[in-house]
C-alpha cells in the first residue's frame, strides 16, 4: 500500500531516505520515507492492512511470548522488570488515588505490565491483537484483554498506556482520535515511541533495530509527536528517557548488521547514545505524557 500523504500532518513533500530490512519473518527491504513539514519517517509502500498480521508469525517475537529462548531474550526479561518499575512509578506519580484509577494498556502483549499495575490497587483492562498473547495477559490478570481498541465503548480510564505500540497501527488518526475519547476529563496518554534521531540510529543507519520494518509503519521524533498532538487536541506536558532502550536496541543493530553478537560494542554504543542524548534530548527511546488542550 503506497500512502501519498505523511500520516501525521497529510503533508505531501516527503522523500526516501532509508532502506531497511525485515530481520525477523520475510528477509525484504522496505523503504522509509520522511516527511519534510514534521520529519515523520514512515515505512512506504507498506504491506496492506490484512497482510500486516503475517509478519508478526514468529516465535522469536519477544513482545508475544513468555519464552526465553536466547541469552538475549534472556536479557530482555530481566530488563523488562526494571523496566515494569519504572513504568509504574511514572504513572503512580500522575495519578495517585489508584484506588479509584482505572488504566488502559494498549497493546498490552503477555500482560506484566498490567499485572504489575493490578497488584498495586489499579483497576485495569487491556487491547491485545494477538491471539497467543492475549489469552497468557487474561490468563495471568484475570481481567478484560479486548482484541481491538474499538470494541471498548461507553468507558473513560484516568491513565492510557501505549509502550512502544503506537509505531504499530495501521490507522493512526482512527487511534490518536479513539484514545482521546477514552481519555477522562482530567486523563493522561502515556506513549512511547523509538526516536530515530538517537545516536545509535545514526550508527546504524538501516540496520537500526528499532525500524523494524515492516511491523513498525511511522518512524516518530519529538517534533512529529508534538504535531500529532496538537492535531487531535493534546499537549505534550512532560517527556522521560527509557535509558535501558539504547543498549537493547543496540544489542540488536549489531546483530542484524554483523550478523554476530557484540555485547561490549554494544554497551558502549548504548551509553554513548545515552551520554549524547542529556544534551540534545534524544534518547533511543521517549515517554510522553499528553493531556487535553483544554486541562489546567
Amino acid at each position: 500500500m503506497k500512502l501519498n500523504h505523511c500520516p501525521v500532518c497529510a503533508g505531501q513533500n516527503f522523500s526516501s531516505v532509508v532502506t531497511a530490512k525485515d530481520q525477523l519473518v520475510s528477509g525484504a527491504e522496505f523503504n522509509l520515507d520522511e516527511c519534510s513539514s514534521c520529519s515523520l519517517r514512515f515505512t512506504n509502500p507498506r504491506p496492506d492492512d490484512d497482510q500486516l498480521p503475517a509478519y508478526y508469525d514468529s516465535a522469536d517475537y519477544i513482545s508475544h511470548t513468555n519464552r526465553p529462548l536466547t541469552l538475549t531474550d534472556r536479557l530482555y526479561k530481566i530488563a523488562r522488570g526494571f523496566t515494569l518499575k519504572n513504568k509504574r512509578r511514572l504513572i503512580a506519580k500522575i495519578n495517585r488515588d489508584r484506588n479509584q484509577a482505572r488504566l488502559l494498556d494498549v497493546g498490552c502483549g503477555t500482560g506484566h505490565f498490567l499485572a504489575s499495575c493490578q497488584e498495586h490497587g489499579w483497576q485495569i483492562i487491556g487491547v491485545e491483537p494477538n491471539a497467543t498473547a492475549r489469552q497468557q495477559a487474561t490468563t495471568l490478570t484475570g481481567s478484560s484483554i479486548y482484541q481491538d481498541l474499538q470494541n471498548i465503548h461507553n468507558q473513560q480510564f484516568e491513565v492510557i498506556t501505549l509502550w512502544h505500540v503506537l509505531e504499530h497501527v495501521p490507522d493512526l488518526a482512527q487511534t490518536m482520535q479513539t484514545l482521546t475519547t477514552l481519555m477522562a476529563t482530567k486523563g493522561s496518554l502515556i506513549i512511547a515511541v523509538p526516536n530515530y534521531r538517537a545516536y545509535e540510529a545514526g550508527k546504524f543507519g538501516g540496520h537500526w533495530a528499532a525500524y523494524d520494518v515492516p511491523r513498525h509503519l511511522y518512524h516518530f521524533t519529538r517534533q512529529a509527536m508534538h504535531t500529532l498532538a496538537a492535531k487531535h487536541g493534546l499537549k505534550i506536558v512532560q517527556t522521560h528517557p527509557m535509558w535501558l532502550d539504547s543498549f537493547y536496541i543496540s544489542l540488536l543493530s549489531n546483530q542484524h548488521k554483523n550478523k554476530r553478537n557484540n555485547y561490549l560494542g554494544s554497551f558502549i554504543t548504548g551509553l554513548l547514545s545515552n551520554i549524547y542524548a542529556l544534551k540534545s534530548g534524544d534518547f533511543s527511546s521517549l515517554i510522553y505524557h499528553l493531556v487535553k488542550n483544554d486541562q489546567d
